[in-house]
């Protein structure tokens, strides 16, 4: 499959780091006309707009800034790897939610958009409880990617060499938005094709109005959650309702997608995806694709 390069994500504000532009996209949802991307090295919100093409502004989710150090700014990075709508009347709700795979990065935040330009209204979020319920149910925590069905959150925890299964868990969402015990049930394990012995591994998931799901996955050349990797290959990935693998389509060339959003129209499915180059000198991309009609 290939994918047809829109644009680099410019900003209009430098960040910490004095680039003006996003480095490691990693989340991303889409609403009419906006595009909002996480980046898994940032602690803001990117929003651009897809008519006009023009540099998209950054909306804080944590005060302070990172350290310019690649390594110190690596320990101590939030570590926001899902964005995803939710549902709210009159307004856009998203969540964002860092990995679990370290400390610093079991904290999301719920971001509220009122309509009319007005400020933006940020709640962070404490995940520790979710990540205590995960815990018993996979290897190692690295949450990448998420759906909503009904009330019931769809978490990704993506695998690695050491471990090449990635897990589905489920939750319930206002357990987690509210504070409560939480109880995590694991739904099912993914084991994807390898691309020269380095499994595939999911990076993020976005649901369809059939049911279906769309996953990116890509063969990172690292045997935990932490350190990067060479990337050998990249698909798309669909499962069906009952989440068993229905078609993978390998990405040629091969681009680490970390963030996609799909919408079945009369011609197929739109899907958009933002990659991460693992290179904090190199801007984030976003591509486009119509896959053909599906079920």
């Amino acid at each position: 499959m290939h994918l047809t390069h829109l644009r680099d994500l410019a900003v209009d504000t430098p960040l910490p780091s004095g680039h003006a532009f996003l480095s490691a996209a990693s989340g991303m949802v889409v609403c009419g006309s906006a595009l909002y991307v996480v980046a898994d090295d940032a602690q803001c919100l990117g929003v651009f707009d897809l008519g006009t093409g023009e540099p998209g502004r950054l909306i804080p989710l944590i005060a302070g800034e990172l350290p310019k150090d690649a390594v110190e700014r690596k320990k101590q990075k939030p570590d926001f790897e899902i964005l995803l709508a939710l549902p709210c009347a009159g307004a856009t709700r998203l969540l964002a939610m860092g990995s679990g795979s370290t400390s610093q990065r079991m904290r999301g935040a719920l971001i509220d958009l009122p309509d009319h330009n007005a400020p933006a209204s940020v709640r962070l979020i404490d995940l520790q409880a979710l990540f205590a319920a995960i815990a018993p149910l996979v290897p190692e925590i690295n949450l990448e990617g998420a759906v909503l069905r009904c009330d019931q959150l769809l978490l990704f925890n993506r695998g690695n060499m050491e471990y090449p299964a990635s897990q589905i868990i489920a939750v319930p969402l206002s357990a987690l938005l509210e504070g409560g015990p939480i109880t995590a049930t694991l739904h099912a394990e993914l084991q994807l094709p390898t691309v020269s012995g380095v499994p595939l591994t999911v990076t993020d998931a976005c649901l369809l109005e059939s049911g279906h799901i769309l996953l990116s996955a890509v063969a990172e050349a690292t045997d935990n959650s932490y350190a990067d990797g060479a990337l050998l290959g990249a698909a798309i990935v669909e499962l069906d309702a009952n989440l068993n693998v229905r078609v993978i389509e390998p990405l040629d060339p091969i681009l680490k997608v970390e963030g996609l959003s799909a919408q079945i129209m009369a011609d197929g499915v739109h899907l958009l995806c933002v990659t991460d180059a693992d290179d904090p000198d190199a801007a984030s991309s976003l591509y486009r694709r119509v896959l053909g009609a599906r079920a």
